[in-house]
């Protein structure tokens, strides 16, 4: 199996919480708990796809494979 980032790990890569919050117009503390509950809301994902963070088939792969094990 191919190696898949986590939602917790495409934020971080993505910068500081601070810089995330806001580059996506949110607070520091809905940045923290994407990466505590390791899930990217559906309606940012387009953002980190289009900045070259993560891809949306990764994105997506990721939580369908979350969702599989739940």
């Amino acid at each position: 199996m191919a190696f898949m980032r986590t939602h917790a790990e495409i934020v971080r890569a993505a910068g500081e919480p601070d810089a995330v919050a806001a580059w996506r117009g949110v607070s520091i503390h809905t940045v923290r708990s994407w990466i505590a509950r390791d899930k990217i809301p559906d309606e940012h994902w387009v953002a980190f796809s289009d900045d070259g963070i993560a891809t949306l088939q990764e994105m997506a792969s990721y939580s369908a494979s979350k969702r599989q094990a739940a």
